[in-house]
């Protein structure tokens, strides 16, 4: 028997004065009506609970709560997080209004496993037992509880309390083990109170990781920080919590005056606080169809809120119908996750379910900014509703547009652990859908490709301009993208580029493959003459500022033509935007070189006869040599820091 097993948590339900906690108490010994006024007016208010143990090692914690219209959110707060139902009918009365609501509700919270008990079946007979069993088959068929078992019972006799006993114990074997749930830690808050030597004590029904003795939790709304003092489950001191059981927790930090049922209890800093969630939504009103933006009661694990409920889509929801919608809540956010459930009440009665309207299943709770008539906005939902983890987060990151979206954003919209996110992160970079920009940001591929197509539609522009240059500056080109892109996505899809052909890249410079500088007919002509004058100018280079007046040509053009003949090997660039013959320089390399072959060390006198030009020149070809690491200048001497330039 597996320890998820043990901790099964079991809740009554069922119209007021129906024997709910008589029977409670037939099972377990133990009177679940606390306070004064439950026991004057002989109903329940709060939820009571209480352990019972089956024998084996089996054992559940049950939950009892109020039957009484009034008390349907405490009932709901109660039905949260329970593995099993215990809908109790009396005999003699047969089905009730708040039967048929509290099905409803535990229904819509997702509970597919229990029993039904015919309670005061001592005060009728065989015949109404029967009649009563077939009112509940009823009730039941076509749902999901439709299979539930239906035992008679009297709680004051005692017939039928050991075949109850018995159901429930055949009940949690047959139960299949619960997954190791690895969503972040939370418990819904639905007692608070002072132990006497302890402090501040909550309890409710634990989800997600387990945390221990020591460890910091968070309370929402607010971001209230504290710390578990203590853990206790059915009575007795644990370590850590477990998933699925009802657990107090000692905390240190947060007095019982801050603490309120409906507050959440969980990991620091895991989830996302909303004011918006999408949903799929079931609408059990059985008048008013969902057509506008509409006022309901919001509940959600012990939480209450008023929140507005409006389709998605173009058509109303009808009575009955099954469709996705947006919630606003009113209020502070909550902390919610894909996958929790809700019930929507009311606030007048619908006859057949009371004031409940429906409830749903969380899917989004960051909602993007779109009309709720956009048909891309219904297509997500479809696909976030079909539980695949890869296919949610891919939904996720498509949304984010150029932005991209980090994994830590992933980890708070979903409840995903680390190793489950890198997994289906993993197998989306596989399936193609997305990119890694780095271990902490991702971009949809369709994302990727247009920034891509924006990468090599600048670039063309760049060598339309410059036909000269042999390409674009690397952070030139990243610096084209949007603003709202981060900046590691750059680097990435120039890479995806150059590996798919499209681009070359060398050292810093990216240019469209197979492009190469190109020179019309009168740019070539005046190159040759460039080359010419150059050449012949030898190491006393005219300035851009003489050759255009000697060539009747603007500087800039001429200095367009002179850093092509550089990247040409034609011309080496000097200092003072002084260009020179590329042999000449390397002769005069030659014969500095050749000085130091008997010299340890070449003066600026020695130095500026080997260059043997003016002051105009020879100045702008020492700075070059000590550029092209050929001379280290130490003081007023040079000393041989290469033989060959090293640019």
């Amino acid at each position: 028997m597996t320890d998820s097993r043990k901790s099964l948590v079991l809740g009554t339900a069922g119209h007021i004065d129906h024997g709910k906690t008589a029977l409670v108490r037939a099972l377990t010994g133990r009177d679940l009506d606390r306070l004064p006024e439950e026991k004057a007016r002989g109903i329940t208010i709060e939820l009571g609970f209480a352990p019972l143990e089956l024998g084996e090692g089996l054992r559940l914690a049950i939950v009892d709560v109020p039957g009484h219209e009034r008390f349907v959110r405490t009932m709901v707060a109660g039905a949260s997080g329970l593995d099993l139902l215990m809908l109790v009918v009396a005999a003699d009365e047969g089905v009730m209004p708040q039967t048929r609501e509290h099905l409803a509700i535990c229904e819509l919270l997702g509970i597919e496993r229990g029993l039904v008990v015919l309670t005061k079946s001592d005060l009728v007979d065989e015949e109404m037992v029967e009649l009563a069993s077939e009112e509940i088959r009823d009730l039941l068929a076509g749902g999901p509880l439709s299979a539930l078992p239906i035992l008679a019972a009297s709680s004051v006799s005692g017939a039928g309390i050991d075949g109850i006993r018995a159901a429930l114990a055949e009940l949690i074997r047959t139960t299949p083990p619960r997954g190791d749930d690895r969503r972040p830690a939370r418990l819904f808050i639905d007692r608070t109170f002072i132990r006497h030597g302890f402090g501040t004590v909550v309890t409710g029904t634990w989800s997600g990781r387990p945390l221990g003795v020591g460890d910091a939790v968070m309370l929402e709304p607010g971001g209230r920080k504290a710390k578990i003092r203590g853990l206790e489950r059915h009575g007795e001191s644990i370590e850590s919590a477990v998933s699925g059981a009802r657990i107090a927790v000692n905390l240190q930090g947060e007095s019982r005056d801050e603490i309120r049922r409906g507050d959440l209890l969980t990991e620091p800093d895991a989830l996302l606080a909303t004011t918006t969630f999408d949903a799929s939504l079931h609408w059990m009103a059985r008048k008013a169809r969902l057509e506008e933006p509409t006022s309901v009661e919001l509940l959600c694990g012990t939480t209450e809120r008023r929140a507005r409920v409006a389709p998605i889509g173009e058509k109303p929801v009808q009575p009955g119908d099954r469709a996705f919608a947006r919630l606003h809540v009113e209020g502070p956010p909550l902390a919610l996750l894909p996958g929790d459930r809700f019930v929507l009440r009311g606030f007048a009665r619908d006859a057949g379910i009371g004031s409940t309207l429906g409830g749903g299943i969380v899917l989004d709770v960051a909602p993007p900014h779109r009309r709720r008539r956009d048909a891309g906005l219904r297509r997500d939902l479809e696909r976030l509703a079909r539980g695949d983890a890869s296919e949610a987060l891919e939904v996720r990151i498509a949304r984010s547009g150029l932005e991209g979206t980090t994994v830590e954003r992933l980890k708070k919209e979903t409840g995903f652990d680390d190793e489950s996110l890198e997994a289906a992160l993993e197998e989306l970079v596989r399936a193609g859908g997305i990119v890694r920009l780095d271990p902490t940001r991702c971009l949809s591929s369709p994302a990727a490709d247009r920034l891509m197509q924006r990468l090599l539609a600048s670039l063309d522009a760049f060598h339309q301009a410059e036909p000269l240059r042999s390409g674009m500056p690397r952070a030139a080109l990243a610096g084209t993208l949007p603003p709202n892109v981060p900046s590691e996505a750059g680097a990435v899809l120039l890479k995806r580029l150059a590996e798919a052909g499209e681009i070359s890249i060398r050292e810093e410079i990216v240019a469209r493959k197979g492009f190469e500088p190109r020179l019309d007919e009168d740019q070539a002509r005046l190159a040759d003459r460039l080359r010419t004058r150059f050449a012949a100018a030898g190491l006393e280079a005219p300035t851009l500022r003489t050759l255009s007046e000697e060539l009747a040509v603007p500087a800039e053009a001429l200095r367009e033509l002179v850093h092509f003949l550089e990247r040409q090997d034609v011309l080496i660039a000097a200092p003072d935007e002084l260009f020179f013959d590329r042999e000449c320089v390397l002769g005069l390399i030659g014969r500095v070189v050749a000085h130091f072959d008997s010299n340890d060390e070449l003066d600026t006198q020695t130095l500026k006869s080997l260059i043997g030009t003016s002051r105009r020149t020879a100045m702008p070809l020492m700075a070059l040599l000590d550029d092209l690491q050929i001379t280290r200048r130490d003081g007023s001497i040079r000393r041989l820091l290469n033989r060959t330039p090293r640019r």
